[in-house]
């Protein structure tokens, strides 16, 4: 964890922590994140940066907030970005379609 902070912020690191826990199947969808402040005390970080570690995972779909009750593990693996989206230029092409 402290080599993780001296690379790069406190938040990226929490972010790292949280995605190496979902690869390494300690957490697997549906399962509940450790709260705020008990993170905070494990990772020894601020309870804010651990919000916004938390923020930024949602915001991708890695993890999902339910009001009153935490954050989860998405059930559904997170979106692709547009980049990895992008045509496939190794497909034939239909010649019915560009008549």
């Amino acid at each position: 964890m402290l080599d993780d902070m001296k690379n790069g912020t406190r938040i990226a690191a929490v972010i790292a922590a949280i995605r190496q826990r979902v690869a390494g199947r300690s957490l697997t969808p549906g399962d509940k994140l450790p709260s705020i402040r008990a993170f905070a005390r494990t990772l020894q970080v601020s309870t804010s940066t651990v919000v916004e570690a938390y923020d930024r995972l949602a915001a991708e779909g890695v993890i999902q907030p339910r009001p009153g009750s935490g954050f989860y593990v998405a059930s559904q693996a997170a979106p692709l970005s547009l980049s990895e989206i992008g045509p496939k230029l190794d497909r034939a092409v239909d010649p019915f379609w560009v008549s």
